[in-house]
């Protein structure tokens, strides 16, 4: 429970300190909320540097291999931000779409994954939790599931299911072993065009008018930076950090 206890003290200063979001509502009395996780984060530290500039309360994904995940998620976990492990995971289409050699892969086995995931964490052992990066194989496949939830759950991190498949069993998997969790329901940069995220983003606005809680993604690119920044004032009253979207 600590390191769940620290995530959410962490987000409200981050809250508090960041101007710009800091005039709307108190957002734990927000019933309509939206949280946005940035993907594939470790190799473009400048433009890291320009999505933390922003001042939203964005969680960071850190892929563990990529060259600057180290300094990179131990910067923006001091300034406050939420950093998570974007796990490679084995897809469906592999060996078309291939995850790479730490991935998770369906033959690999329980002690390999703990091996992994180890691995992973003292890459970004500032991480308050993971997702996954692609791994539409995986989140269909309990076993490695239950692999993946035992680890979380024994180093108190939550889980982000991408839903890179529709019957994902992520966050089945997750409640089972206490893990808290939430499921992607918007990506937002499919398009590396700005006009088609500031779309994406407003679908994932739209939703909220069924939904209490939202999760998107989007990547460590210019056109999401770009989007993101264009859309600041109607992200404003119902942009949250993604430790309080989790169940």
């Amino acid at each position: 429970m600590q390191n769940k206890a620290i995530a959410i003290v962490v987000a409200l200063i981050v809250f508090i300190v960041q101007e710009s979001f800091a005039a709307s509502s108190l957002f734990l009395l927000k019933q309509k909320r939206l949280a946005i996780v940035i993907d594939d984060m470790g190799y473009d530290v400048a433009l890291a540097n320009r999505f933390e500039s922003l001042k939203m309360p964005l969680a960071f994904a850190f892929l563990p291999d990529a060259p600057f995940s180290g300094e990179l998620s131990k910067k923006l976990s001091k300034d406050g931000f939420i950093v998570m492990i974007h796990m490679p995971s084995q897809p469906i289409d592999y060996p078309k779409d291939n995850p790479g050699k730490h991935a998770i892969y369906l033959w690999t086995s329980k002690a390999e994954t703990f091996r992994l995931l180890n691995w992973a964490y003292k890459k970004i052992p500032n991480a308050m939790g993971l997702n996954n990066h692609m791994g539409s194989a995986i989140l269909r496949d309990k076993t490695h599931l239950d692999y993946i939830m035992e680890f979380l759950k024994k180093h108190d991190l939550f889980f982000i299911d991408s839903a890179t498949v529709k019957d994902s069993l992520g966050c089945i998997e997750a409640e089972k072993f206490g893990v808290m969790c939430a499921k992607r329901r918007v990506f937002l940069d499919n398009k590396k065009n700005v006009a088609y995220i500031k779309g994406q983003i407003r679908q994932a606005l739209k939703m909220l008018k069924k939904r209490n809680n939202v999760v998107a993604i989007g990547h460590c690119n210019e056109k999401t930076y770009e989007a993101l920044a264009q859309m600041k004032k109607q992200l404003k009253p119902y942009l949250v950090s993604v430790v309080f979207v989790l169940r």
